[in-house]
């Protein structure tokens, strides 16, 4: 074989990909197959199923089962190996294309061992394509925690492009928490999709959508792992694997981000609450998300803490290649957002830019929000008749009331 044709025929990432989307399609069919055929053991000793009905069931389950072993013990990522070993036999050191068989050697033989590893961890790490540019989309979405409970969630819908940053808001009890749960996977609609850049969160997809997820939660103090920053970074690429000669740059890029790179061999219990925050922000951009979602990151901070974590989020934003989400109480945080959306019993009720949501501030007190303490000034200024609106923090509002002296 020439190694233009190997070329041609060769394994590559993209088939190892579909490889372990595969593996793991199937056993997470099997695993829940298995999960039915132990109800149905049950059901079968205490006569609620027939005989007949449990060997239906077996037999689907032995099917899956022969289905998966067939799948795990694949050999084209060994005969692609072979393929490469006799490709460079016969070229001698010092040709012309001894280096590049050499090289294609070396990755068919990376490709064999990802493959025996893929198997043991059952298709683990497959990652989905992006299937068009909107980050999240929510349709018809309802939830609700039993029968017996009201909808926490009622025929929400929204979408949410790549690249905005979307803030959630809500008094106590609105759905914006419930919301924030299915938005990462605890939590299971019961009515309804979500899509992740096109692909539909289900169980056998919900593992390869997490990828694009990083979540910063409201108790920094939860999200520590490691003894120091340094660590508490690291371990985020430790579980995925990555290779430790590129870690210490990626550790040092994220914390850079986060103005971090001081305290990377401090240990996280003796920061404080904004820059412990500051520290799960950068384990979470060390991953690379394409969607950070904030769940009620500033809650628990001081006004430099909250301050701090605004800015950083306004960055992100601003890089152009995150999509940030943040649940929020902080109705001074929607001032920076590109679009706000309204939460109140278990629906959407209002969606826009912050101007648009700030315009009906009677409707906002009447679900019991705050309004932003920029909003209040300016209302109180056109209470007496100065017309200023839309300012995002004081500087602006002060800019705006100087050019109309």
């Amino acid at each position: 074989m020439s190694l233009q044709k190997f070329k041609e025929i060769k394994l590559t990432d993209n088939d190892l990909n579909e490889f372990k989307l595969l593996l793991s399609e199937f056993y997470l069919k099997k695993a829940t197959e298995q999960e039915k055929l132990f109800v149905a053991r049950k059901a079968l000793k205490r006569e609620e199923i027939s005989k007949e009905e449990f060997t239906k069931i077996k037999n689907h389950v032995e099917l899956l089962n022969n289905e998966y072993a067939k799948i795990a013990v694949s050999k084209a990522f060994k005969e692609n190996y072979k393929n490469a070993k006799f490709l460079l036999k016969p070229i001698k050191e010092g040709h012309v294309d001894f280096a590049n068989a050499k090289s294609e050697l070396a990755f068919a033989r990376h490709m064999y061992r990802e493959s025996k590893t893929v198997i043991k961890e059952r298709g683990r790490g497959a990652q989905l394509e992006k299937l068009n540019d909107i980050a999240v989309e929510v349709k018809k979405l309802s939830f609700k925690y039993g029968p017996e409970f009201p909808y926490a969630l009622s025929n929400v819908n929204f979408q949410i492009k790549h690249g905005e940053y979307v803030t959630i808001i809500g008094h106590n009890g609105s759905g914006k928490s419930t919301l924030s749960k299915i938005l990462i996977g605890v939590l299971t609609p019961e009515v309804g999709d979500l899509q992740i850049f096109g692909n539909t969160v289900n169980k056998n997809t919900l593992d390869q959508i997490r990828r694009f997820l990083g979540i910063v939660f409201q108790n920094p103090d939860n999200q520590f792992i490691g003894s120091t920053v340094r660590a508490d970074i690291a371990f985020g690429l430790e579980n995925k694997r990555v290779d430790p000669k590129d870690m210490e740059t990626m550790i040092t890029s994220a914390a850079k981000k986060v103005r971090m790179t001081d305290f990377l061999d401090h240990e996280p219990l003796n920061l404080s609450g904004g820059q412990k925050q500051r520290v799960a922000i950068a384990s979470t951009l060390a991953l690379n998300p394409d969607i950070i979602i904030f769940d009620e990151a500033t809650s628990m901070l001081d006004p430099k803490g909250k301050r701090e974590i605004k800015e950083i989020m306004v960055q992100l934003r601003d890089a152009g290649n995150k999509t940030i989400i943040s649940i929020t109480h902080d109705m001074d945080e929607i001032l920076n957002a590109d679009k706000v959306i309204v939460m109140n019993g278990g629906k959407l009720v209002k969606m826009g830019t912050p101007s648009e949501v700030l315009s009906d501030k009677e409707f906002l007190r009447s679900i019991h929000l705050d309004i932003p303490f920029i909003a209040n000034v300016e209302e109180k200024l056109q209470n007496v008749g100065i017309n200023v609106s839309g300012s995002k923090n004081m500087d602006e509002l002060v800019d705006k009331l100087w050019q109309k002296k």
